[in-house]
């Protein structure tokens, strides 16, 4: 049959036509004189041009005009069901959330994926879309969203038998825990996945879970656990290959090396979480990364160097629309070691902005020890005692009462000493002057891998 014997077929408008009036495809394929199996094809969008003779045929067993069933041949076509269907397979087999990792656009992640939904996918293909869904929501600082996708995927997992699917959704409410500052709570959902590898999507769906169990585990002062397990993620990462994952997870190690006072190991660990960051494309992780790493080298005694360090890396942040608030924490430590205790209070303030404004307890009381520090650094042991009281009541709102302080704070990397005399104070450098755009921010140092 020749093209300009045919006609582009609408199958939204012929859907939206038979469920108007309650029509049966095997009535209408009775009365256009086709096959049943042809108005089936034609509905899913299997075949998408029909003959005009059939056209003109089927507007009038619809009831409506021949031109509301069809489209010019240049119109753009919305997707069919079918369509919609492969593009759903697609998006799980070709890993979007890890394709569109480094470039952080979370937005068009989340965009994609809801294109594709549609009530009669398989249970099974729903409960893993709406994993990622989780996902991207919590990667966009939006927890009470992905807490409400990760119910909908658990409830579709167990609905269909799929124990991936409830792992993952697990995953994701361990991932919103932690974030949250509940790290009871993501522990145990961490080691529940971990105890079923076999139900785990991917090898690289393991590791994440290691790596994140890590960083709760540092959360909860279990230093040398967090070490030894954010290794044992990071072998697994070499061996798939995976950049933009050994970038989070060497950040995520250089941080717990450099609270347990091992700075050396720390400062090559930075370096590797750079590296990493530069190969996989990932702009968020090299931009964060000077900041993480003056933090050990400022503690080696290079302040100077490493003041520069953050200087030149503050201005970068406010590219992103997310970045880690330790990055707050980290610049504060470094500027007041160095002396600049103007723009530390800055950093530390900008923090406890934002950690207040995402509700998280956890990042706040870190921050409100650094405040501590700082007013130590100052000689105001009235302050210091005030922010003290408060990093332990967000400790406690953060069900870490564990983690207390009682008395004023040691230097951060350093459990015996304890802050000298206040540095010399001096105009902050340009760079240092004002806070980043205000923009949303994850709660805690590393990331989520």
């Amino acid at each position: 049959m020749r093209r300009e014997d045919t006609v582009r077929l609408d199958t939204h408008a012929l859907l939206r036509a038979l469920t108007a009036r309650g029509l049966k495809q095997e009535w209408v394929a009775r009365q256009v004189g086709v096959d049943r199996k042809t108005v089936s094809r034609w509905c899913t969008g299997k075949v998408k041009r029909l003959a005009r003779a059939h056209a003109a045929r089927l507007a009038e067993v619809v009831g409506c005009p021949a031109r509301d069933l069809t489209v010019r041949d240049e119109a753009d076509v919305l997707a069919t069901k079918e369509e919609q269907r492969v593009a759903a397979r697609l998006i799980q087999e070709r890993d979007l959330l890890a394709r569109l990792a480094p470039t952080d656009d979370w937005r068009l992640a989340e965009g994609l994926l809801r294109a594709t939904l549609q009530p009669d996918l398989p249970l099974g293909t729903l409960g893993r879309l709406y994993n990622l869904l989780a996902t991207a929501a919590w990667r966009q600082g939006k927890y009470d969203e992905a807490a409400r996708h990760v119910a909908r995927a658990r409830d579709l997992g167990q609905r269909a038998g799929d124990r991936r699917v409830l792992c993952g959704a697990t995953y994701n409410q361990a991932v919103v825990d932690s974030l949250r500052g509940d790290h009871a709570a993501a522990l145990a959902a961490y080691e529940r996945c971990l105890a079923r590898p076999d139900d785990f999507d991917t090898p690289r769906d393991r590791a994440k879970v290691l790596s994140n169990l890590a960083v709760a585990y540092e959360s909860v002062g279990r230093g040398e656990d967090a070490v030894a397990t954010q290794a044992e993620a990071i072998r697994e990462f070499e061996g798939l290959g995976l950049d933009l994952n050994l970038a989070i997870a060497w950040v995520s190690q250089g941080c717990a090396l450099t609270a347990l006072g091992r700075h050396d190991e720390a400062l090559a660990a930075h370096a590797r979480a750079e590296a990493h960051a530069r190969r996989a494309g990932y702009a968020r992780g090299v931009d964060c990364a000077p900041l993480y790493r003056a933090d050990p080298l400022s503690l080696l005694g290079r302040r100077e160097a490493a003041r520069a360090l953050v200087v030149a890396a503050l201005p970068g942040l406010a590219r992103h629309e997310v970045y880690d608030l330790g990055c707050h924490e980290a610049a504060a430590r470094v500027l007041r070691r160095a002396g600049d205790l103007e723009g530390a209070a800055r950093q530390v303030d900008e923090g406890l902005r934002r950690g207040r404004e995402a509700g998280v307890h956890e990042a706040c009381a870190r921050l409100h020890v650094e405040a501590a520090r700082l007013a130590l650094a100052r000689g105001d042991r009235r302050s210091a005692a005030g922010a003290v009281r408060q990093a332990n009541a967000a400790l406690r709102r953060a069900g870490l009462p564990g983690r207390a302080l009682a008395g004023p704070p040691g230097e951060h990397g350093d459990a015996v000493s304890r802050p000298g005399p206040p540095g010399p104070r001096r105009r902050p450098a340009s760079g240092t002057a004002s806070a980043p755009a205000r923009r949303r921010s994850a709660p805690r140092g590393p990331g989520a891998s």
